[in-house]
């Protein structure tokens, strides 16, 4: 084997236990997020809003990285073994997950992250205060600790929940306003009273929206997790042409390997006869 095989060999085998690796981070951080999941999500579970992307993602990374460990067994193993079916094999299921990567993220852009805000609205339009079930506790919860109001902005209140919408009297401890926003949305304010019936930042209300801050924090790592992503792809398009090159240029034959045939004389005769 020569330097050029050689450098491929050990490539092959170093980005794959690489992969391997990190896959198994993934796969430990998607069971992580099934089993303790941020109380906003938990508002998913009050509404029958349909979420295409939110109900498959976790699973789809799972999916993933699994499908990552078992490829790059392949990887790893048909490189250090030199196996020419194993890294046929890992040429095959690279290319096949490739393909679905791309028409995943053709899907992913077709939908949109907008479509995410749809339950959180349609949670948010049955809220009353006067009550104390999941959808009034998590919404609490949510806007105090995120020090945010809404889904996309306060107006969401007004405009979705008619207990908000200024004309009606809305809930507000053993009081009645005629508020515009919750009192969560007012968790810092001096004059509690003032901020709900009037929520403004003078006032001291949250006029940033819990979906629109989550947004914002994702755009404003936008460039890491692309950057990232590309550089995976890069190297998952390098590995399957060296694995390529391995089965077809690389690796000896194994006829080549294989003891050649001989003709052995039986005792006492000399030739053919």
């Amino acid at each position: 084997m020569g330097v050029v095989d050689s450098c491929a060999k050990y490539f092959l085998f170093a980005t794959n236990f690489l992969i391997f690796v990190l896959s198994c981070i993934v796969l430990g951080l998607g069971i992580w997020v099934l089993v303790d999941r941020s109380s906003f999500l938990d508002l998913l579970d009050e509404t029958d809003a349909s979420v295409p992307i939110y109900n498959s993602a976790v699973i789809l990374f799972l999916i993933v990285a699994i499908s990552a460990i078992f490829i790059s067994f392949f990887g790893c193993c048909g490189a250090y073994k030199e196996s020419r079916c194993m890294l046929a094999t890992y040429f095959v299921l690279v290319l096949a997950l490739l393909v679905l990567i791309t028409v995943g993220a053709i899907i992913g852009m077709a939908q949109g992250v907008g479509k995410l805000s749809d339950p959180f609205l349609d949670t948010l339009s049955r809220y009353d205060a006067s009550r104390s079930t999941t959808i009034e506790t998590t919404w609490d919860q949510v806007q105090a600790d995120l020090s945010c109001c809404g889904v996309n902005s306060p107006n969401d209140w007004m405009t979705y929940n008619a207990r908000y919408d200024g004309s009606s009297f809305a809930v507000s401890g053993d009081s009645y306003l005629l508020a515009k926003v919750p009192q969560s949305c007012c968790a810092t304010a001096i004059d509690k009273d003032m901020c709900m019936v009037t929520p403004t930042a003078a006032n001291g209300a949250f006029v940033q929206g819990c979906f629109a801050q989550v947004r914002s924090q994702i755009e404003n790592h936008i460039n890491v997790v692309g950057g990232v992503s590309i550089a995976v792809i890069v190297i998952m398009v390098l590995n399957l042409f060296i694995s390529f090159y391995m089965c077809t240029c690389g690796l000896a034959s194994d006829q080549e390997d294989r003891p050649k045939k001989r003709f052995y004389g039986r005792p006492g005769q000399s030739g053919r006869v």
